[in-house]
């Protein structure tokens, strides 16, 4: 049956069907056309353009000098991609020295790697060729120039880029900067559209001097390989402009090397009971008081002292000493009776003002305060205990900056490691008469006393041995391992430079201050001075 217009209700039904549709298909698409217009959009921007992270390039650190600690390099690592051809083989071939063969790359079914380590040249010359079959991939490399000479303290980054030892992880956020973003849009040129901009990482330049460091670590660690020690620290102090100098610490480890093991900064986080290396700031306060004065005698006499029925003895009886002999020869028993007229309040008062059992200057992971016995009902013997160093702990740092005082004129200062335009903090401890006393006494311990062997040619210099022994897991001390120290000031004509330095555990046949740190002193004094006088 057909209507007016010569169709079949069938065929009528079928157009009008298909209008229906055509209407329903030009809604739908207005519709999305204006409510999912910004949806639509921003994926389809997607599609086109692709995000890329750009890495800030990580900050350096450096020594005095500018002479690089710690340094990140941009490299590059060339990619082959599934479409990759004959034709970009041959013409990155130009370019590179590369021994695979086309028939290689070419079997490969994913992305694979071509060639490492581009430098910047290469880089440039293969990005201008615009292939569409390669891929290049930066990447930072973090070096370490000094290696295991400065490790303990510098840190290293990981594998991240992020700081995980050392001045490395304290001044992880300065060096990392912040990361940039690119737009790149999915074309032949493929240039970015857009970018938000990279704030490098800080630089750093520490007080260090790397040719100091590296005297300071190699003398180090060759006398604690040749008196088979455990391990021991240095550290030099320009007592002039209050600036650290070096500091080392052994054993250390390579931060160059992915299977490196990691050994602590002893001169920062270790603290230890220092010994007789502590007398000098005993007769300080004893002196600055007006209790005694540096030709004052005393009788050490049988060479022992008892209290709370413990014996404190000196090696032989020495008699009636001055308190410069006591000092010169190490008397335990003269530093004992010069304790006790102190009192533990005078004791204690001295050496904060010196610097112990307080925090530093510098920021370190771990850095060690050191303690002191103060405790209430202390006995006669623990006081005397305080004035030859032991009942209280030290770090080597602490120890160095206290024996600055005597080469300032009675003024302690606050050592910084970072360059900057900050003046160095200083407070007056002793004065400069107190001083210049002390410093006699220790010029008298290297010429004539247990220091000899720190003594070296063509310059004076002046410090004090110390030998103590290491507390036993068991309780009380071990007497078979034993610490030895020297603390110096070098020259004496310009009293430049404090030379702290510390063995710990070395063979019993030498295990003196005096026989084991006293040389260490003079032969690091000797290379820094002579450095220094070019």
């Amino acid at each position: 049956m057909k209507n007016n217009l010569g169709l079949s209700w069938r065929a009528l039904t079928i157009y009008a069907t298909l209008i229906i549709i055509f209407c329903i298909v030009m809604f739908r698409i207005f519709a999305i056309q204006f409510n999912d217009r910004d949806f639509l959009g921003s994926k389809g921007e997607r599609m086109l353009n692709t995000s890329r992270v750009i890495t800030a390039l990580r900050g350096g650190i450096y020594d005095r000098n500018n002479f690089p600690l710690a340094v990140s390099v941009v490299q590059y690592n060339l990619f082959a991609l599934r479409n990759f051809s004959k034709e970009e083989y041959s013409a990155i071939k130009k370019i590179l020295a590369i021994n695979q063969s086309f028939d290689e790359i070419d079997e490969l079914k994913r992305k694979s790697l071509l060639f490492s380590n581009l430098d910047f040249s290469q880089h440039e010359r293969i990005k201008a060729l615009r292939l569409n079959g390669v891929e290049i991939e930066s990447f930072q490399k973090r070096y370490y120039p000094l290696g295991e000479q400065a490790s303990p303290f510098i840190g290293f980054a990981g594998k991240d880029g992020n700081g995980l030892e050392g001045l490395e992880n304290i001044l992880d956020d300065r060096l990392s900067g912040i990361a940039g973003m690119e737009i790149v849009t999915r074309n032949a040129s493929r240039k970015p559209k857009e970018v938000s901009p990279v704030t490098p990482g800080q630089n750093f330049n520490l007080t260090i001097d790397s040719r100091i460091q590296f005297y300071t670590f190699k003398h180090l660690s060759r006398f604690i390989n040749a008196n088979n020690a455990k391990g021991g620290s240095a550290i030099v102090l320009d007592n002039h402009s209050g600036e650290i100098l070096a500091i080392a610490s052994y054993p250390s480890y390579n931060p160059n090397s992915r299977s490196r093991i990691i050994q602590r900064n002893r001169v920062l986080v270790d603290a230890f009971e220092p010994g007789s290396i502590i007398k000098p700031l005993v007769l300080a306060k004893g002196i600055d008081l007006g209790l005694i004065s540096l030709d004052q005698v005393i009788d050490t006499s049988p060479g022992f002292i008892s209290l709370n029925n413990r014996k404190i003895s000196d090696p032989r009886n020495y008699g009636e000493l001055s308190f410069k002999e006591i000092i010169q020869k190490s008397s335990q028993v003269g530093a004992s009776k010069l304790a006790l007229m102190i009192g533990v309040d005078g004791l204690t008062s001295s050496y904060k003002a010196f610097g112990l059992s307080k925090p530093s200057n510098i920021f370190f992971p771990g850095l060690a305060y050191g303690t002191i016995n103060t405790r209430p009902n202390i006995s006669d013997h623990e006081i005397a205990s305080l004035g030859f160093g032991y009942s209280m702990t030290a770090s080597a740092l602490q120890i160095a900056q206290a024996y600055s005082v005597f080469a300032n004129d009675g003024y302690l200062k606050d050592f910084k490691i970072f360059q900057n335009d900050e003046e160095v903090y200083q407070q007056r401890v002793i004065s400069s008469k107190t001083a210049s006393q002390v410093l006699l006494a220790l010029e008298s311990v290297v010429k004539d006393g247990t220091g000899k062997l720190a003594s070296i040619t063509d310059h004076s210099v002046a410090g004090k041995t110390g030998t103590s022994h290491k507390p036993s897991s068991s309780g009380g001390y071990d007497k078979s391992k034993y610490i030895s120290s020297f603390a110096g000031i070098a020259p004496l004509s310009s009293k430049r430079l404090t030379i702290f330095v510390s063995v710990e555990e070395p063979g019993l046949n030498n295990y003196s201050g005096g026989m084991v740190a006293a040389p260490l002193f003079a032969a690091i004094s000797k290379d820094v001075l002579n450095y220094l006088d070019e």
